[in-house]
């Protein structure tokens, strides 16, 4: 009979460790998710601050110009 409690007992605590197992790699999984989407934004954000640093320290004149060379009208 206490072989059967034991063996009853093992397989539950069998059961257990596999579904504890399971989520603390869904929580990895999505941790890892997190921090890629972090990254991402981040990588985003600097691309504009690189952007938003070339549009400002031009000038109109600077703007003026280009347009004026790539959009007029040939005679």
């Amino acid at each position: 009979m206490n072989k059967i409690y034991f063996l009853v007992f093992l397989i539950v605590v069998l059961v257990g460790a596999y579904f504890a197992g399971g989520r603390v790699a869904n929580e990895k999984c999505r941790a890892r998710l997190a921090n890629s989407k972090a990254d991402q934004q981040l990588e985003i954000v600097k691309l504009h601050e690189a952007v938003n640093e070339e549009v400002f320290s031009r000038g109109v004149g600077d703007i003026r110009r280009v347009l004026r060379e790539r959009y007029t009208i040939a005679q």
